[in-house]
């Protein structure tokens, strides 16, 4: 529980109070370390998600619905299905992430960035999947994004030209370790 207030028998108690089902499950350790929310929320913030897969048994994901954003990344020919960090989600670490998108059951890799785009003066928070080789229409469609690797921290590219360069890169990089 929240800084060691609560434990197994207090939660049992409380939700025997309330008729509410509730199952203690002992603890689990993963390579000798404890497995807890404190643990694979730091993984998340500092980026370290081939951890945080390990330790929740399946990829970070993020559900959300697509959102229309400025279409700087159509415009590059790199087009994004912008969608918003819901409030109270772990933000994982600024940067760019190999992920997969599942889309109405079908599974693309993306090449996604979480932060506030430095390059183009960006000021909240944007999480902007390229889903690679995906055409089509998103707009108001949901989406699950599946977070596997961090491929590089956020930074501020001298021109549009050598941030493409550098998206495009980061696409090669996304399909070698996804096939794999």
């Amino acid at each position: 529980g929240y800084k060691g207030a609560g434990n197994a028998q207090l939660l049992q108690q409380y939700c025997a109070g309330e008729k509410l089902p509730c199952t203690i499950v002992p603890e689990q350790v993963v390579d000798g370390v404890r497995v807890s929310s404190t643990y694979i929320r730091n993984q998340l913030e500092t980026g370290d998600m081939a951890t945080a897969v390990k330790f929740l048994g399946h990829p970070h994901y993020l559900t959300g619905t697509v959102v229309h954003g400025r279409a700087l990344g159509r415009r590059l020919g790199i087009p994004t299905a912008n969608l918003r960090l819901p409030e109270g989600l772990v933000v994982p670490k600024f940067g760019v992430y190999a992920c997969l998108v599942v889309i109405d059951g079908k599974t693309y890799a993306a090449v996604t960035n979480i932060g506030t785009r430095p390059t183009v003066e960006g000021h909240h928070v944007t999480v902007e999947p390229w889903i690679l080789d995906y055409e089509g229409d998103l707009y108001g469609r949901e989406i699950t994004l599946e977070f596997y690797r961090f491929l590089r921290p956020e930074m501020k590219f001298p021109s549009l030209e050598d941030l493409k360069a550098e998206i495009h890169r980061n696409a090669q990089e996304t399909r070698k370790l996804l096939n794999r």
